[in-house]
């Protein structure tokens, strides 16, 4: 193989491996009742949820997908993909979305991802609705940030038989 063919061959190989690392994700942020959407931070990465409480997301070095606007840099994998929504660095709430392998693909198809913030009962809610092969929607409301140190997964500490936004068997 010559030089230049060993160039063309590496460059070639290097926008393969690119183009297969993407997927095509939209995320969609939407807020009412008077909330605004620059105060909206959405994080995406891998949390632990054997973690002491929920205070430690807040230093899991996780991707900022969405600030304000969207960063365009929303990237899934197959098995967990966690999210930490935040308002205000008031509140938050913390998902994961799951993705089954095909075994077949190297990355996931993309989904869209809608997020839709609310007052309800003078309180603030999120509703997600993801569509795509993995479709998922929830409604919870969000956690106030300084009390996330009695709280895991969302649950308060002295709760069992919670995991995530799954409830398990009793």
């Amino acid at each position: 193989m010559t030089k230049i063919n060993k160039y063309v061959f590496l460059i070639i190989s290097f926008i393969s491996l690119v183009g297969c690392s993407k997927n095509d994700n939209q995320i969609i942020v939407e807020t009412n009742d008077g909330l605004l959407i620059d105060k909206v931070e959405i994080r995406k990465g891998i949390t632990s949820i054997n973690r002491v409480n929920d205070f430690k997301l807040f230093s899991t070095d996780l991707k900022t997908v969405f600030n304000g606007n969207d960063k365009g840099n929303l990237e899934t994998d197959f098995g967990e993909n966690d999210f930490l929504v935040i308002y205000d660095d008031s509140y938050y709430y913390s998902f994961r979305h799951f993705i089954y392998t095909d075994f077949k693909s190297s990355y996931p198809k993309g989904h869209k991802y809608n997020f839709e913030l609310f007052m309800k009962n003078d309180s603030l809610f999120m509703s997600v609705n993801i569509t795509g092969e993995q479709s998922m929607k929830l409604t919870r409301p969000l956690i106030r940030k300084n009390e996330a140190k009695k709280y895991r997964c969302n649950t308060p500490l002295d709760k069992a038989g919670v995991m995530f936004n799954m409830k398990l068997k009793e």
